[in-house]
């Protein structure tokens, strides 16, 4: 029998905020060497438990896995963190290249940032094709809101993209990929792939993809490959809380050793895109006015708190909404979450039942957001794992409580998690639906994990992932860029990126 080709699996996936003023470390990530990176998404909703579904059955390949590392979104990686994660990764990679190695496949985000290195997924990328040389393929799936760098596109061979947000389709984009491999491998495929940058940042509601105005852009991406002759197609829209030399939204489209049609459909993408992107911001609703909008209707309701949303590389310390149901002597029952592990650490000392004055919020942006001083009772202890309702992986929140201030509920976390599903507030005994204001610090989820509310509230306030984009205060991203500037001219250019190897 022969013997079987190898494809190592590896993963590096972080979403940062350049706006977040707490770097990560090293130690936010979990790492998984060998066959713990399998196991840990054999029954997860993700892009490697995807490959392993079309690659792990094939008789002809042994799938080899090499090293994950994934961390919920923070603030950039700290140097040294970078540093050891990187160093980590690589040298996972350098013993695990083999002359029997046929091909790599990469489960990355493309918004991971690092305080010494704004382009990790490019730096990764670079160092792993000098290792494995230039015959080797280098599929990548890539989060839709990741960025594509020149680095990350000249050093692989394909990517496949998300086509959905709110994001649902993780296990079949890692399909994608795996499918992208099998051309390559089986029919000897040779991609080029065509990009389109595009001068514009986006957040709002329009970008829902079941909905809004991103989605028929995302349809006509999704015919492309289905029967267009594409081996993917996708727009990026970027992460606009990563501030970084080529962030913006770029149009993707890769064929078979056809860079006239890549070019030509990628133009397509792009220019339908630039078509509705005045369109795509949010319709923020101030504080104020929706707690007293909300206070009006029977419930439940949903506040989204994007501009702190851990999931897009927040603190998740914000205290605006509590500070601002308080002072309003807001009656309804209302739940919300925040990071505060001071406060979760002095709940856990002081034990169920106690009463306490304690600061909350404010614990790591404390420009943004001032302490809270706030008398709460404490309901409920736990040790913060638990797994997301989104991706079923589990979540590491450390130790948390639920405090009480009156009938408002503050599930309080030491470390962030992703707020993006019921999760968070069901671990902790608290039925969502049972509440007549529900705060998700998260864009986009509360109108597919919240569905039973009769009203979703997308907050003007402040935080490090703010829809309001131009209060962030971007300094290195290319310039002009709708919307920070005024009156942005698109230039549309494709810049195509051939395979580079000759081997089959």
């Amino acid at each position: 029998m022969a013997s079987r080709r190898k494809i190592l699996v590896a993963e590096c996936e972080q979403e940062i905020s350049s706006f977040n003023p707490l770097p990560s470390q090293y130690a936010d990530f979990t790492i998984l060497r060998g066959k713990a990176l399998f196991e840990a998404h054999a029954d997860a909703d993700t892009c490697i438990r995807g490959c392993l579904d079309v690659l792990g059955a094939r008789q002809d390949f042994e799938l080899v896995p090499v090293y994950g590392a994934s961390a919920c979104s923070a603030g950039p990686l700290s140097p040294g963190g970078f540093d050891r994660l990187s160093r980590e990764f690589l040298e996972a990679i350098a013993m695990a290249t083999k002359p029997d190695v046929a091909a790599v496949y990469l489960s990355m985000h493309g918004a991971m940032g690092a305080v010494s290195e704004l382009d990790p997924e490019g730096y990764l990328l670079e160092h792993v094709r000098t290792c494995v040389g230039p015959d080797i393929p280098i599929v990548v799936s890539l989060d839709l809101h990741g960025l594509l760098t020149d680095r990350m596109l000249a050093n692989c061979d394909a990517i496949a993209v998300y086509h959905t947000y709110p994001h649902n389709d993780f296990t079949s984009t890692g399909q994608r990929a795996a499918r992208l491999l099998e051309a390559i491998l089986d029919r000897g495929a040779r991609p080029v792939m065509a990009r389109v940058f595009i001068p514009a940042l986006v957040r709002g509601p329009e970008l829902i993809t079941a909905s809004g105005l991103y989605g028929k852009v995302i349809d006509r991406a999704k015919a492309m490959e289905s029967g267009g002759g594409a081996m993917s197609a996708a727009v990026l829209i970027g992460n606009p809380f990563t501030d970084a030399p080529e962030l913006g939204s770029q149009s993707l489209v890769v064929t078979d050793n056809d860079p006239e049609k890549a070019g030509r459909l990628a133009m397509e993408l792009a220019e339908a895109f630039w078509a509705d992107h005045g369109k795509m911001l949010a319709d923020l609703v101030p504080l104020p006015e929706a707690i007293a909008d909300a206070a009006g209707r029977p419930g439940p309701v949903t506040f989204t708190d994007a501009a702190d949303a851990p999931s897009s590389g927040a603190s998740g310390d914000s205290n605006r909404i509590l500070a601002d149901l308080v002072r309003s002597g807001y009656r309804g029952r209302a739940i919300l979450p925040i990071v505060d592990a001071p406060a979760a650490r002095r709940a856990h000392e002081a034990g169920t039942g106690a009463r306490l004055r304690v600061p909350l919020g404010g614990t790591i942006d404390p420009g943004r957001f001032p302490p809270l001083e706030l008398e709460v009772e404490v309901e409920r202890l736990g040790d913060g794992e638990y797994r997301h309702e989104v991706s079923r992986m589990p979540a590491h929140a450390g130790p948390t409580a639920v405090l009480r201030h009156g009938n408002i509920r503050i599930v309080v976390v030491t470390h962030p998690v992703f707020m993006m599903d019921r999760a968070i507030f069901l671990a902790h005994g608290l039925d969502p639906e049972q509440a007549d204001i529900i705060v998700v610090k998260s864009p986009g989820a509360a109108v597919r994990y919240f569905t039973f509310a009769c009203r979703n509230y997308v907050l003007d306030i402040p935080g490090a992932t703010s829809a309001n984009l131009g209060s962030l205060g971007h300094r290195v991203c290319p310039r002009p860029m709708f919307p920070l500037d005024d009156d942005v001219v698109f230039q549309p250019r494709v810049q195509l990126y051939p395979r580079l190897g000759t081997a089959a």
